[in-house]
């Protein structure tokens, strides 16, 4: 076969019509016509084909990765799953890694670090829950116990917690103004030790902030 046509689709920009010997043979990226250096009057087999498809659907994973990324950083994990449930093959999915690592766009311990420090800022948790977090997302352990340690340098997990005690007891009381202080302890252990603080740091708050009432 010889390729008698390259035209640009209409609804697609970016996409192009490929014919062959004056019939429709397939749609293609501009990125891969280019890649392949195919331009009209070149023959094609179907050796060419097959390289083609397999240029095609490697570009459709790495486009399919890059949108997935462009609403916030991802784990490498996370990009695994999101690849396979659109059924990409093992290969593709390797060489779709590789190519967002070699680019510097995938990184699990860049991914940690801002992870730490959007938690932070967005909503502060204790040292637990930041490294649960980052275990589910498939992060591996050390780089989750090095991030996190190295985030948290500096950080007062105490006077953390016992600002997140004040603004808990604060709007218990404002809602439940009779609740028997037992019970208001017990609520606000049970919502320090979901944020993620250990047991020492919760006494500590709970005993200054329940003290001054």
């Amino acid at each position: 076969m010889r390729i008698t046509k390259i035209e640009n689709q209409k609804k697609r920009p970016g996409r192009k019509n490929l014919y062959a010997d004056g019939k429709f043979l397939a749609g293609v990226s501009a990125e891969t016509l280019l890649k392949l250096a195919l331009r009209t009057g070149d023959e094609i087999g179907p050796a060419h084909l097959k390289v083609l498809q397999e240029t095609e659907s490697l570009l459709s994973a790495k486009n399919s990765a890059l949108r997935f990324l462009s609403t916030r950083p991802r784990s490498e994990r996370e990009i695994r799953s999101k690849l396979r449930q659109k059924e990409f093959s093992d290969d593709e999915i390797e060489t779709t890694i590789d190519d967002l690592q070699r680019a510097g766009l995938l990184n699990d311990r860049e991914f940690a670090r801002l992870f730490v420090r959007n938690a932070l800022t967005l909503r502060p948790v204790g040292k637990a829950a930041l490294k649960r977090k980052l275990l589910l997302l498939g992060v591996d352990k050390t780089i989750v116990d090095e991030e996190v340690e190295n985030e948290l340098r500096g950080t007062d997990q105490e006077a953390l917690a016992a600002t997140l005690a004040k603004q808990f007891v604060k709007k218990a009381r404002s809602v439940r103004k009779n609740e028997p202080i037992e019970k208001l302890r017990n609520r606000l252990a049970g919502f320090l030790g979901r944020r993620g603080f250990g047991w020492d740091v919760i006494k500590t708050a709970i005993r200054s902030e329940l003290k001054e009432r």
